[in-house]
């Protein structure tokens, strides 16, 4: 006979003290992820491009939060900045992080005939090679300690695609690939690697899109907003960040301690149809 035990796991984890890197984290879902941890009493390295100014805020915020965080400056478009960055977390943390959260990335929609050339390089720089960079880093310090947790943050657009949106999509499905192989390498040794698959979450780089689509469809930017949201998610609701964070801390409690080389969407149910 199995003996069932209702699970409890995730109002019972404890992850105080563990080190925890968010790319991406100065705003959106990422710093929503990087908060999370900190309410949780780990200790989360935040980076990101903003200005100084915001990045002070954002710190001095996050400083009042029980964990303890610091901030590391690095450019995921250069591979020498991504070693450096790596150097001086080792300087820090010498046993390296416990959780890679892979969260930065950039969008530009443009036809793929019409994409400019850097911004395809930019778009694979920080969406793809830079978590390869930094996977390859600090896994085998994971491997050693006999635990880690590695979150791609991918998209919808990773599973499904959109008129210009070819190169985005190319960008995060890779980033599914790399999630599979990387499970697969790891799985014996306690390390985890799954992608998250966001479908329209509000933040302020999709709001961007929205002045667009306005534009496109003679609208304001709060009706084509609305009008997205309705016809891009059969629920005809956005995905909330909290819900994005709260999927993440599932990832890291011991009941996804099975769950491996996933992609999973948050996407309204969108690529069902």
């Amino acid at each position: 006979m199995v003996n069932y035990r209702p699970s409890q796991v995730l109002c019972q984890i404890n992850m105080e003290g563990k080190t925890v890197l968010v790319t991406g984290s100065t705003s959106g879902i990422g710093l929503a992820t990087a908060k999370m941890f900190l309410n949780r009493g780990c200790d989360v390295i935040v980076t990101g491009i903003a200005e100084q100014s915001v990045i002070d805020n954002v710190l001095s915020d996050m400083s009042k939060l029980p964990g303890k965080v610091i901030f590391i400056p690095v450019d995921l478009t250069e591979k020498s900045s991504i070693h450096a960055f790596c150097q001086n977390v080792d300087a820090v943390y010498p046993d390296g992080v416990d959780v890679l959260i892979n969260n930065a990335g950039i969008q530009h929609v443009c036809p793929v005939e019409e994409f400019p050339d850097v911004k395809w390089d930019e778009m694979i720089g920080v969406c793809l090679s830079a978590p390869f960079h930094l996977i390859k880093h600090f896994l085998s310090a994971m491997k050693r300690k006999g635990w880690g947790r590695i979150i791609n943050m991918s998209s919808q657009m990773g599973l499904i695609s959109a008129p210009g949106k070819a190169p985005y999509s190319a960008a995060k499905s890779g980033l599914i690939g790399l999630t599979k192989g990387v499970a697969l390498e790891a799985a014996e040794f306690g390390v985890t690697c799954n992608a998250v698959c966001p479908g329209f979450c509000v933040t302020a780089m999709t709001d961007k899109q929205f002045v667009v689509l306005a534009e496109k469809w003679n609208t304001t930017a709060a009706e084509a907003k609305e009008r997205f949201i309705r016809e891009g998610h059969p629920t005809k609701k956005a995905t909330e960040i909290s819900q994005v964070t709260d999927y993440i801390w599932f990832l890291c409690s011991p009941g996804a301690d099975n769950m491996t080389g996933t992609a999973v969407p948050l996407d309204g149910g969108n690529t069902s149809r």
